[in-house]
């Protein structure tokens, strides 16, 4: 039986800094260490994937069913809206890869 993965968005603040969390997040230069904010700055996005329930806070984006790389980097421009459409084209063209 495989797995299933469910890739999601989660606010840069809501997650639990200084311990090991359940699932596995990237930060906005797909690094899994997140990065020091100086004043002023904006927080990155941070996309996750877990094989369990989403963390609270958390919006769902899709889902995969084999050892997920990391999601495909955020759009420049187009905004979470846009990026969560081309999560789900990706999604799609690894599971059409996968079968």
């Amino acid at each position: 039986m495989s797995k299933i993965y469910q890739y999601f968005n989660i606010p840069f603040d809501l997650v639990p800094k200084d311990q090991t969390l359940p699932y596995t997040v990237w930060f906005a230069t797909w690094s899994t260490k997140p990065p020091i904010l100086e004043p002023g700055m904006a927080p990155p996005v941070v996309m996750g994937v877990t094989e369990n329930e989403l963390p609270a806070g958390a919006v769902a984006l899709g889902t995969a069913s084999k050892d997920p790389p990391p999601p495909p980097p955020p759009l420049a421009s187009g905004g979470i809206s846009e990026y969560k459409t081309s999560i789900s084209q990706w999604l799609e063209l690894t599971r059409d890869a996968d079968e």
